[in-house]
């Protein structure tokens, strides 16, 4: 949070107690709502006249300098102007800190002993003052246990809001910083057996060698360049997924490897970038009968805006894979970006059995 927007959020709240205080003051003077208008004092002659009251003299009549005015002033101003700021941003700045850092029983002494002690040792000091000019002795004592309580639950609150502010402002930056690994992390292997396959193609098929270099190219400017923003265009999705199935099918002589399906309008949809295709690279990396027709099968099945994905491949576990270092890395991201940007709209599924690994992934990306 930025220093700017928690200044005006403390400000706020300190504006808005007296603001509260004097519109009570105000509305009760009217029989109704509707006769606030109409009051023979306005609201800032109230809100002016509650500030004065903090130094009025508490003995009138008597000198201004005398013993019980000065000290009763003094009261005053340390009771309703700095005791609640001194609670507020020790609860704020010192107690909540460590309330949150420690796992022990011991965080509650010393907050707890505050609530019970202070108020109690505060009244007590200045009861000769109370006796003889103020409420009285329960009454301001029980003043101050209220004023207390108040304003250290403010704090304390204050501080658990902005600290889940920066919590879930530092887990996106670490999600951005995740997406743009995995967007920059391109697979060695794919990218060298790509190149390798162009390379071969250039002698017996130009056009076609040609066609498969412009669709490496568009895969890698979607990948660094047309993801930096926090949605896409399913459609651009699609076609992204859809290029990079045609470049893996050119490393394996069985043309009906992959089944591709779409049931429904992608439309203007947008999608969080890069959600699917770690689904579709593991897919290619574990599936071990590549010579099976539609080994792999990958569908998107769209209805308003419901968007269900669902990626599976055969899988032996018998068969040994060579995964390299950043096998799962993908997956771990999607999960972390599911839960922090469709939390409550979305689900995952995700199960290996019969020698089958499947995904289904249901995202409903309207947030209305």
């Amino acid at each position: 949070m930025k220093k700017s927007v928690k200044f005006a959020f403390h400000a706020c709240f300190w504006l808005l107690i007296p603001m509260s205080i004097a519109f009570y003051d105000w509305a009760g003077q009217a029989d109704n709502f509707f006769g606030m208008a109409s009051h023979s004092k306005s609201f800032i002659e109230i809100l002016l006249r509650n500030f004065h009251a903090i130094f009025v003299r508490p003995d009138v009549g008597s000198d201004l300098l005398s013993f019980f005015n000065i000290l009763g002033i003094s009261f005053n101003v340390f009771f309703d102007l700095a005791y609640p700021f001194i609670v507020f941003y020790l609860f704020y700045g010192y107690f909540s800190p460590r309330f949150v850092k420690q796992k022990t029983y011991r965080k509650y002494i010393l907050p707890g002993l505050f609530i019970l002690v202070v108020p109690f040792g505060l009244v007590a000091l200045l009861s000769t003052f109370i006796f003889t000019v103020n409420l009285g002795f329960y009454s301001t004592l029980s003043l101050a246990y209220v004023f207390t309580l108040f304003f250290s639950i403010s704090g304390f609150f204050f501080f658990l809001l902005e600290h889940w502010i920066q919590a879930e402002k530092r887990a996106k930056q670490n999600l951005q910083s995740e997406l743009a690994l995995l967007k920059n992390q391109v697979n060695p292997h794919f990218l060298f057996n790509t190149l390798n396959n162009i390379d071969s193609l250039i002698k017996k098929n130009p056009d076609k060698a040609s066609a498969t270099l412009l669709k490496l190219s568009d895969i890698l400017r979607y990948m660094i360049y047309d993801t930096n923003v926090e949605k896409v265009q399913l459609s651009g999705e699609i076609q992204h997924i859809e290029s990079y199935i045609e470049l893996q099918k050119l490393q394996f002589a069985n043309e009906e490897l992959v089944s591709f399906t779409i049931q429904g309008n992608p439309g203007n949809i947008l999608i969080a970038p890069m959600l699917f295709i770690p689904f579709v690279e593991n897919a290619f990396k574990h599936c071990t009968d590549k010579g099976v027709p539609n080994a792999v099968r990958i569908g998107f099945t769209i209805h308003d805006s419901h968007v269900t994905f669902e990626c599976v491949n055969l899988g032996d576990r018998t068969k040994k894979i060579n995964k390299d270092k950043t096998s799962g890395v993908g997956l771990n991201i999607v999960r972390r970006r599911l839960e922090l940007i469709y939390a409550g709209r979305h689900t995952l599924t995700i199960k290996e059995e019969n020698n089958t690994f499947n995904v289904t992934l249901s995202v409903k990306t309207d947030e209305h």
